[in-house]
């Protein structure tokens, strides 16, 4: 619903507190990226005036250039993205731990089975395997 376009440019930019050319901007920089009606009409969803504040934020407030804003959002994508990825192989890990615990464990319970205690002193001979 958020990424949903329902904004036309000149809302989106009072909503943002900015020009609409200062969209337009942001939008050739690649740090917005409106969808497109039939008719060629800018269509901004809520998810692009939440980004477009931030931008906001990190230019007005913090004094960094577009450039380094456009750096800093492609570097948070890239941190979202590596979140995700360390999250799955985090519970492929779990799983795999658990996996290899339930094989030890089968181990363990097969070695029961096998083992059979002697008389202290006696030695079991087998033939042929030089034991």
């Amino acid at each position: 619903m958020r990424k949903r376009p329902v904004f036309m440019i000149g809302i989106a930019a009072e909503l943002i507190g900015v020009h609409p050319q200062t969209l337009r901007m942001y939008e050739q920089k690649g740090l917005l990226r409106p969808r497109k009606s039939i008719k060629n009409t800018r269509l901004y969803s809520q998810e692009d005036v939440e980004l477009g504040i931030y931008i906001q934020k990190l230019t007005q407030e913090m004094g960094i250039n577009l450039a380094g804003a456009k750096k800093i959002l492609d570097l948070e994508k890239k941190v979202e993205r590596l979140e995700i990825e360390n999250l799955g192989l985090r519970k492929e890990l779990e799983r795999q731990t658990e996996e290899h615990g339930k094989a030890v464990e089968e181990v363990r319970r097969s070695y029961k089975r096998e083992i059979m205690l002697l008389p202290r002193g006696e030695i079991v001979r087998r033939s042929g395997r030089g034991f």
